[in-house]
């Protein structure tokens, strides 16, 4: 009997060049899967600035975010302005991950469903992959996401010690050795689709003149030969060879700045170093990446969560952001109580879930600062899916029964579903203390503290070094107790005095999240006072939160003594600081608040998740609109709309009705609502319920002539976006057809029809649709 023979095959990976041989290889033999690399989809010309989209929010403060993810329907007529991209700063992700190349670099995936992954692509503009090898080229699965969101990416070519001093050496020797590498990084970009090179000479350099011009004429070929590259300079090596990080743009490095397309800063800058680092750039402004490292070595504010710190300052002189290492929220998360980066009060969550709320909390924190692309292109779909999950499905069917993970099978995603739901973010003091004091489980109390910060008026604290606060309350007065002295501070409202005691507790949680150190004001006769008016619904969670906390902090109305005095003991151990050190914020968890737009694991309907709508939850009953998308889709004649939703168990009433808000039609409509169920009988005629709304019902019936012709457009003119109605596991698919010539779809957004109770959105698309002309042959 003859032996069998095994099949094998070579497992497809995305690997990084380490010699100048290896580069030579790789032009001799690309990579197999090099096909399967996708060009960039273009956006918008135009992009929002986020910080126009809450314009009478106020202050940014960290511990009190804004909301992205819902709106007010009042507001929202008003569209955000639009500006010109290319006069907008930019935002390049620089993803550094333990030197790369693991769970991505595999082209057929691997069974990781936990492994990192970025989705907030909205605000991206340019990716670049690094890693500490020769040349690091950007494996698929990130070629392949950022295109679909339209972001351009960079490889890096890096260079380090003696080595690196070596390997120039050999590129500069001659301008033709020179010519041949500045050609293979061409090269390798074009068999790749990718978008052009980060360069990092992180060594001494013998032949500055020649570096110099190997950046020109590498800047040169890429415009030559790609469309729209981009070819960054690290801010490394100076002007005359040496390696000299200057922490901005100055006259060591400004030639390399003018032989690129842009200048990546180091991150130990100061605000004068950026200030007059936009100064020297002046009309290229746009060009200055300034370095930020979220894991914040010897940088501006410490990085991690007081990263918005450092980004407020390069959002105030304009420039470009050049964010390092955000995979820290997956990198760095400690499963230690005692860790900063552990998440408090989580105890529910497992390992990816904690990742997920860290991972929201800081891009949440920088969304202000930062612009949103607008996807245009025709036809537009997506479900959802963040290209890994529990389960594969195709239309709601199982393929797939075990943990999976493939970045290039992720689709688009929402680019305005951030908000502060879910979590606290403050101190690291500030979250202990409240943990230790049970307050993190009151999420009415949580909830109310962390609007109260918005308020103007404040009760500030002494500055102080080193010392700590003991804060108390007792029936007619606060206390503050420092090493050195003890303050008592009379609180006053304008509600009777039966609720005064419950009003001061709520005054202590305020001053608990206040970051910075402030003053102390006393009247003449000693006493600190502040008065606190409430409204009705305020004065009702709040004293229901106060009697909460007594019930926590005294048993059997057991009364605690701190030098003779009687109280209701609250001791947070706060330390004061200087406002120029460091701060180290936390995350605490909280349970019973919901995203209303949460990424669902258990089910989907086509990947590994789809979107839970949460139109409310135990702590917020308040209805929501949530948005999904800014956008800039043109309706030349019409457009066809599909809507895939699912009903959860127990809320089998719940529907889900989907806002498309409109500019520019001749019937001055406002909004087209896509109504999640079948039109009700007798109402057949019903258009609008509003003079600047229409209401669109589905065309999804198999026996309706209108839905046939639909249908029929689709699979001859738009196959890739017909999705059948029929569907055996509960996902019901609906069709709308808009017809409003010359309008412009500026924004989607989701309601469900009822105010409690989720349900599954699993696929949203837009095609146009175009009226079949005439022809001389057919006349």
């Amino acid at each position: 009997m003859s032996d069998k023979k095994i099949w094998i095959q070579t497992e497809l990976t995305c690997r990084p060049l380490d010699t100048l041989e290896e580069v030579s290889l790789f032009l001799q033999d690309p990579p197999a899967w090099r096909s399967l690399c996708k060009k960039i989809i273009p956006h918008s010309p135009n992009a929002i600035r986020n910080c126009d989209v809450n314009q009478n929010f106020g202050e940014n403060i960290l511990e009190t975010p804004q909301s992205f993810c819902h709106y007010e329907p009042e507001t929202e007529d008003i569209d955000v302005e639009r500006h010109d991209r290319k006069k907008l700063p930019k935002t390049l992700v620089c993803h550094d991950m333990a030197n790369g190349y693991h769970d991505d670099s595999y082209v057929d995936g691997t069974g990781s469903s936990d492994a990192y992954t970025l989705y907030h692509w909205g605000a991206v503009d340019v990716f670049c992959y690094f890693s500490h090898h020769f040349v690091t080229v950007p494996p698929l699965g990130w070629i392949n996401v950022a295109h679909q969101h339209g972001v351009k990416v960079l490889g890096t070519v890096i260079t380090e010690w003696t080595s690196g001093a070596a390997l120039w050496e050999r590129i500069l020797a001659s301008e033709q050795q020179s010519q041949d590498f500045a050609s293979a990084l061409v090269a390798i970009a074009q068999a790749l689709h990718f978008d052009g090179w980060l360069l990092n000479v992180e060594n001494k350099i013998s032949k500055p003149q020649q570096l110099l011009q190997f950046v020109r004429q590498l800047r040169q070929s890429l415009h030559r030969e790609l469309e729209a590259p981009l070819l960054l300079w690290y801010d490394s090596v100076t002007v005359d060879g040496h390696l000299s990080w200057q922490n901005g743009l100055n006259h060591k490095n400004k030639a390399f700045f003018d032989a690129s397309d842009g200048l990546f800063t180091n991150y130990s800058w100061s605000e004068q170093d950026v200030r007059s680092s936009a100064e020297l750039a002046g009309e290229r402004v746009g060009d200055l990446y300034v370095g930020v490292d979220v894991w914040g070595r010897n940088f501006y504010g410490g990085g991690q969560f007081n990263t918005q710190q450092a980004v407020q300052v390069v959002h105030k002189h304009g420039c470009s952001l050049a964010l390092f290492a955000p995979a820290w929220t997956h990198e760095a998360l400690s499963e230690e109580a005692d860790d900063v980066n552990s998440v408090v009060s989580a105890q529910e969550l497992d390992q990816y879930d904690k990742f997920l709320l860290r991972d929201r909390a800081l891009w949440c924190s920088l969304w202000p600062f930062l612009c949103t692309k607008l996807p245009d292109h025709l036809p537009f779909q997506t479900s959802f899916c963040r290209g890994q999950g529990k389960k594969r499905r195709l239309y709601g069917e199982v393929i797939c029964p075990v943990p999976w993970y493939n970045l290039r099978h992720m689709q688009y995603q929402p680019n305005s579903a951030l908000g502060p739901h879910g979590y606290l973010l403050s101190t690291r003091d500030n979250i202990l203390g409240l943990s230790r004091l049970g307050l993190l489980q009151n999420k009415t109390g949580i909830l109310r503290c962390r609007r109260s910060l918005k308020e103007n008026s404040k009760v500030e604290f002494a500055e102080r070094t080193n010392s700590e606060v003991s804060i108390t309350v007792k029936t007619d007065s606060l206390t503050i107790i420092t090493q050195e002295e003890t303050k008592e501070v009379e609180i006053t409202s304008n509600d009777s005095k039966s609720s005064t005691t419950k009003t001061k507790i709520i005054d202590v949680l305020r001053n608990l999240f206040r970051a910075k150190g402030t003053k102390i004001t006393e009247n003449k006769s000693g006493a600190m006072k502040r008065k606190l008016s409430l409204d009705a619904e305020e004065k009702r969670e709040l004293i229901d939160t106060a009697e909460e906390i007594q019930r926590k902090d005294s048993t059997e109305n057991e009364i605690h003594e701190i030098s003779g005095r009687s109280m209701i003991q609250m001791s947070v151990n706060l330390r004061l600081r200087d406002k120029t050190e460091k701060t180290r914020y936390a995350l605490a968890y909280v349970s019973g608040e919901l995203q209303c737009l949460e990424p669902f694991f258990e089910d989907s309907f086509l990947g590994g998740s789809c979107l839970k709508i949460n139109p409310s939850d135990e702590v917020c009953t308040e209805h929501r609109h949530s948005r999904l998308f800014h956008c800039d889709f043109l309706c030349e004649e019409s457009l066809i709309a599909c809507v895939v939703t699912k009903r959860m168990l127990g809320h089998e009433d719940q529907f889900l009705n989907v806002r498309l808000h409109l500019q520019g039609n001749s019937e001055s409509y406002k909004k087209a609502v896509l109504v999640g169920r079948d039109i009700p009988r007798g109402h057949e005629h019903e258009q609008a319920t509003a003079a600047d709304v229409v209401n669109l019902y589905p065309l999804s019936d198999a026996d309706d002539a209108h839905f046939r012709e639909m249908q029929k457009y689709m699979v001859l003119h738009e196959p890739d976006f017909y999705v059948s109605v029929a569907n055996a596991y509960g996902w019901r698919v609906r069709y709308y057809q808009l017809e409003l010539p010359q309008s412009r779809v500026t924004s989607v957004s989701v309601q469900a029809g009822l105010p409690q109770g989720p349900v599954l959105l699993g696929h949203f698309g837009l095609c146009a649709r175009r009226v079949p002309r005439s022809t001389a042959s057919d006349e």
